[in-house]
């Protein structure tokens, strides 16, 4: 059974290192259906359909469950034991540090995910970054940076996990739908345009289909829409360049090319709960 001493929710993120597992319901309990799980199995073995893809997954072989995805449990062995990382699908946006490099995580799109077999150096990497967030959560909340440290920590985690992904490439047959292969162009996109480009229009014109087709297949891969991700790049963007004291907010809405301050400051204040002035403030308070 789960230790429910293991657990915390705060932000969104939930962490629980090496839990033994006797059932399919405790399996269910742990990993959530509502939420990114990044798993690894530290003893033991699990046998698992995701997708109508059954994996088989052993010690230190590791899996991106990616947030509504149907699973079904086969097998448990005796004495299985996990790690497990889960948080929602917008934690990333907005907790991230920076904007990260899209194509890093796309992992995190397909339905079908791949297993990797880690080595045990590897393995263990992942599990002291597991403990680290687990820590940190746990942290007093007298630390005067108690979020800010448990965020890098969760970042570096991603990180890691994307280097992880990259170099064992070679042997993971990640197969992306047409689909996911669009979405993830249009990730590619957005990347590179998103300080000066906001319509859904310039993104499809770009990938050389409608409006509609763009917004219709962002939202079924992904359960966002199109505009949402684009709002949600200048938002990060914002963020980034209001870290330069160096640039004033009237630097930042040229850069970002909005129509007025007062535009901005509303549509910032829209996703922080607070204007660009408020929101550097708070930065150099710190």
């Amino acid at each position: 059974m789960i230790n429910k001493n293991s657990k915390y929710s705060p932000l969104g993120l939930e962490a629980h290192i090496d839990e033994m597992l006797s059932s399919k319901i405790s399996f269910h309990e742990l990993v959530r259906g509502d939420c990114f799980s990044i798993l690894i199995v530290n003893s033991g073995s699990l046998h698992i359909e995701i997708k109508d893809a059954k994996i088989y997954l052993s010690v230190n072989e590791l899996i991106v469950i990616p947030t509504r995805t149907s699973f079904e449990i086969l097998h448990l062995s005796d004495q299985l034991r996990i790690s497990v990382v889960s948080f929602p699908s917008d934690f990333m946006f907005k907790n991230s540090i920076r904007r990260p490099p899209i194509g890093y995580f796309e992992f995190f799109i397909t339905k079908k995910p791949a297993k990797v077999s880690l080595k045990n150096k590897d393995a263990v990497l992942l599990i002291d970054l597991f403990k680290l967030i687990d820590s940190k959560r746990r942290s007093s909340e007298q630390h005067a940076f108690k979020n800010e440290v448990l965020l890098f920590s969760f970042n570096l985690l991603l990180y890691e996990l994307a280097g992880l992904y990259s170099s064992y490439s070679w042997p993971i047959k990640i197969r992306h739908s047409r689909k996911e292969k669009l979405v993830i162009q249009f990730f590619r996109i957005l990347e590179m345009n998103c300080k000066t480009q906001h319509s859904v229009k310039f993104y499809a014109d770009a990938l050389l289909i409608t409006t509609g087709h763009l917004t219709k297949t962002v939202k079924e891969v992904t359960e966002k829409t199109t505009k949402q991700f684009i709002e949600e790049a200048i938002v990060l963007e914002a963020k980034i360049l209001l870290q330069d004291n160096d640039l004033t907010i009237l630097d930042i809405i040229e850069a970002l090319q909005f129509c007025s301050a007062s535009f901005f400051s509303n549509f910032f204040k829209k996703y922080t709960s607070m204007s660009p002035s408020e929101y550097r403030l708070r930065l150099n308070s710190y």
